[in-house]
């Protein structure tokens, strides 16, 4: 029995590196999944958002209106 003795830190790591890798896995499995988008629900995303591949455009017009007027 006294031959185990040599080997309890080697055991004492192996049981902390168990948890540290068990609480990684359950944390990664845990999290939400992605749904994945087939063709006809792209097709359908890009139809119901017209602007999405647009880039914003500023408009000016009111603020250059107010500083004519003053």
């Amino acid at each position: 029995m006294s031959f185990l003795f040599p080997l309890l830190p080697y055991f004492w790591l192996a049981l902390l590196l168990g948890a540290i890798l068990a609480v990684i896995i359950a944390a990664v499995r845990g999290r939400p999944k992605k749904p994945k988008k087939g063709k006809a629900e792209a097709e359908e995303a890009a139809a119901a958002d017209p602007f999405s591949g647009s880039e914003p455009v500023l408009d000016f017009g009111d603020e250059l209106s107010q500083m004519e007027n003053k």
